[in-house]
């Protein structure tokens, strides 16, 4: 019982740890802008943050190149929280738990195929007749498309406890 009352604290203390961090770093890319003029963190990759700099008359389409990354972050942080929510309430083995998993997972592999085509993308837009410069890193590549076998393996362990209970 014990092990169940640490799992829920530490799932809680990541939240507030997650809430935390990203009011840090949001106060200091505000305080960026602000302060000195340009922001204090990067839009991508070097290649994204050179195109970014360099054609100012194109910041328009360079964001709604971008936009969907940033609804990447903001969906992953929505989901991240009510899981990190439902677990530190128990409820480890919920549909809703699973459900926030599996949304998590994908969004997760959305968003790392997305960031590998971004710059490539945004530079045959902007500039269409420059080298284009595609980085993969495959062992990112396996350990993201491993994260929906891992949700689909934790399922099947909630429908497995499931079953085990009701036979008991």
């Amino acid at each position: 019982m014990q092990s169940i009352e640490n799992l829920k604290r530490v799932s809680h203390v990541t939240r507030m740890t997650l809430y935390a961090v990203v009011g840090i770093f949001l106060t200091i890319a505000i305080y960026g802008f602000i302060s000195q003029g340009q922001w204090w963190v990067t839009f991508g990759d070097n290649q994204f943050d050179a195109l970014w700099h360099q054609y100012k008359e194109s910041h328009f389409l360079l964001a709604v190149v971008f936009s969907p990354l940033m609804c990447c972050w903001l969906l992953g942080f929505y989901f991240l929280q009510r899981l990190l929510l439902a677990l530190s309430r128990g409820l480890f083995y919920a549909k809703a738990t699973l459900r926030f998993l599996k949304y998590l997972s994908w969004i997760t592999v959305f968003y790392v195929c997305y960031k590998m085509i971004v710059a490539p993308v945004a530079t045959y837009l902007v500039v269409s007749n420059s080298s284009i410069d595609i980085s993969l890193n495959p062992i990112t590549i396996i350990i993201v498309l491993c994260l929906p076998v891992l949700v689909h393996l934790f399922s099947a362990a909630a429908e497995l406890d499931k079953e085990n209970k009701e036979i008991v």
